[in-house]
């Protein structure tokens, strides 16, 4: 996937993607690390940062439980 950011994100970096459910009904999170970074120049002063990224996992949902055994 790749994210526009506002800041500098290094490689390794992981972060927390908040994105509507296939069903569009709820919100979904996944983590996802940061494989590369380029910068692109939006004025003489100021940078935006291209970021691909690698899903790790899904997290689960707030009300979702833990099985127990």
């Amino acid at each position: 996937m790749l994210l526009l950011l506002p800041e500098e994100v290094g490689q390794r970096h992981v972060l927390e993607i908040q994105m509507p459910s296939e069903a569009g009904k709820e919100q979904i999170a996944k983590l996802g690390e940061v494989c590369w970074t380029r910068p692109i120049p939006v004025s003489a002063h100021v940078n935006m940062y291209l970021v691909g990224i690698r899903f790790l996992f899904e997290l689960p949902a707030p009300d979702e439980s833990p099985q127990t055994r």
